[in-house]
């Protein structure tokens, strides 16, 4: 399997894993202090649960990466997360989404574009 697919693999599992942790703490609810109570909450909420799991899905793609290519290469395309979180926080948590953030989103592609020809 290519690298660069595998890459992206893992970082489509890390961006899901996120948007289940925000899915799962948002049925939560805040954390003001951190006790049993808000612990067991979080462990046993199905979202957080799945979130992590996806989270660990990525991690094993990202290790194969890391065992192919050069960290100095694979470590850029974490960013590709942000934009990835940009969408799904505009589209399935209707947060605003202003110019500064579309702008450095424009510059993290630029930046991973540049990364990929080098």
């Amino acid at each position: 399997m290519n690298t660069i697919l595998i890459i992206l693999i893992g970082i489509f599992f890390a961006s899901i894993g996120q948007i289940f942790l925000k899915f799962g703490i948002s049925d939560t609810g805040q954390i003001s202090t951190f006790t049993l109570s808000s612990l067991l909450g979080l462990i046993f909420n199905i979202p957080v649960l799945i979130g992590l799991l996806c989270y660990g899905i990525g991690t094993i793609f990202w290790l194969i990466a890391l065992s192919r290519e050069e960290l100095s290469f694979v470590y850029p395309f974490i960013s590709l997360t942000f934009i990835i979180i940009l969408f799904a926080s505009f589209f399935l948590f209707s947060e605003k989404i202003g110019a500064m953030r579309i702008l450095g989103t424009i510059v993290i592609i630029f930046g991973l574009l540049i990364i990929i020809r080098g």
